[in-house]
């Protein structure tokens, strides 16, 4: 028992605190928070539950418009190409029109000698011909002649015969002259038909050469016309070409602005906690201990086995926006520019060049290249799995994986997240492509 002494005292002195300080005797001895409702915890899960919707959304929505990026960039550069193309196109062209223009002017030349030689082969013909027809004439006449005669030659005849009028009196050589006159007539007649013969046969020739080089002249300025219309439009396909590329560029700026901010929007609803390298190690080593678990299906061939194969060597790399070239991993763009991964469509890329089949870095331009897959029950390891906000709108893809078999995919997924092995079976998967089918 206390000592009153001892007692008193403190006694009095609680007393007069209390009467200085009512609020103290309310405090309990320690201080505990209030345990919450049920109520409140409801309202604070699906505040956690809205919290992650939002940022999903965010992410699907910056990654499509990553993708829109890259599809303004991949665009760009087909534009770019068509350019260089055409502009090659226009110099062949140019070219052929210039060697074409040559070819028809030297057409024309040897058109024009081969009508001239067709003209000179023409009048040698009808000079033959004149001969034929004179030598023809006479010896019609000498016929007649002595016919009217009784085998003697008229006087007409005589007179055409002799070399020289004084042959007239000399009638003891007349039937001698008139023997060698029929024979050098005949003579005269065959040599003369013989030439004419030939001078045909000759303007013949003549003017098919004359014809044929005409008809070459004719398809050598047509191929000069042709080849200078292409010369043409081909240049004017080049500077359409490049305006184009020009203008796609400038839209993938927008592009990438919207990005930027939706990407800014979505690293804010998910805190800085997700870039830190320790989160990123975590998270690279869990995929990787995950990798060695998982047991793909048969692959259906070469392509598809060295596109996995590939795809598995980049377990663990961080996810990067833009990241990823034909040659391997690369910095982004945006948060992306300081991390060297890889993107979703950046991942399927490298690994299909690695195969020998070139994609583009883009969603869109993949789900275009190779065959065409729409249900799940038809997919093999290998093919390329698609994923979009709408599933009936191919506009709205904006994620790309590798499909493994068995429910399972790789994937570079999103920010803060690593290249790394994924559940499949998605709410949003729209379709897949084969891309070593056509």
């Amino acid at each position: 028992m206390l000592d009153q002494r001892v007692t008193r005292p403190v006694l009095a002195l609680s007393a007069a605190l209390l009467l200085f300080f009512p609020a103290l005797s309310a405090l309990p001895a320690h201080a505990a928070a209030p345990t919450p409702t049920p109520t409140q915890l409801r309202a604070a899960h699906a505040k956690v539950a809205a919290a992650k919707l939002r940022v999903h959304s965010l992410q699907g929505q910056a990654e499509l418009a990553a993708e829109a990026y890259n599809g303004a960039v991949y665009r760009a550069g087909v534009a770019a190409a068509a350019a260089v193309r055409a502009r090659a196109a226009a110099a062949r062209a140019e070219s052929a029109y210039s060697v074409a223009s040559d070819v028809a002017r030297a057409a024309q030349s040897a058109a024009m000698q081969a009508a001239h030689q067709a003209d000179l082969a023409l009048a040698a013909q009808q000079a033959a011909q004149d001969v034929a027809d004179t030598a023809q004439l006479t010896l019609d006449r000498m016929a007649a002649g002595a016919f009217q005669t009784g085998g003697q030659m008229g006087m007409a005849a005589q007179l055409f015969v002799a070399r020289d009028p004084l042959e007239l009196a000399n009638g003891r050589n007349l039937m001698n002259s008139v023997g060698a006159f029929q024979q050098k007539v005949i003579v005269v007649l065959t040599h003369a038909r013989q030439a004419a013969t030939a001078a045909t046969v000759q303007a013949n020739d003549s003017k098919g050469r004359a014809q044929a080089a005409a008809d070459q002249a004719a398809r050598a300025l047509e191929r000069a016309d042709q080849s200078k219309n292409e010369a043409v439009l081909a240049r004017s396909a080049a500077v359409a070409s490049q305006g184009h590329a020009a203008q796609v560029l400038a839209g993938a700026g927008v592009y990438r602005q919207r990005a930027l901010v939706l990407v800014a929007r979505a690293e804010a609803a998910l805190g800085s906690a997700v870039h830190s390298a320790a989160s990123l190690e975590k998270a690279a080593a869990a995929a990787r201990a995950a990798a060695k678990r998982v047991q793909t299906g048969t692959i259906p061939n070469d392509a598809a086995g060295i596109a996995i194969h590939w795809a598995f060597q980049e377990i663990g790399l961080p996810y990067s926006w833009g990241g990823g070239t034909n040659d391997g991993p690369s910095r982004g763009f945006a948060q992306g520019a300081n991390t060297v991964g890889f993107d979703c469509s950046g991942l399927t890329m490298f690994a299909y060049h690695k195969a020998g089949i070139q994609l583009g870095h883009y969603t869109g331009s993949q789900w275009d290249q190779g065959k065409r897959i729409t249900s799940t029950a038809d997919l093999l390891p290998g093919d390329l799995l698609y994923f979009a906000h709408d599933i009936s709108d191919p506009g709205t893809i904006h994620h790309v994986a590798l499909y493994l078999g068995n429910g399972k995919m790789i994937e570079a997924p999103q920010t803060g997240d690593v290249v790394k092995v994924s559940s499949s079976t998605r709410s949003d998967f729209i379709g897949a492509t084969r891309p070593w089918q056509r």
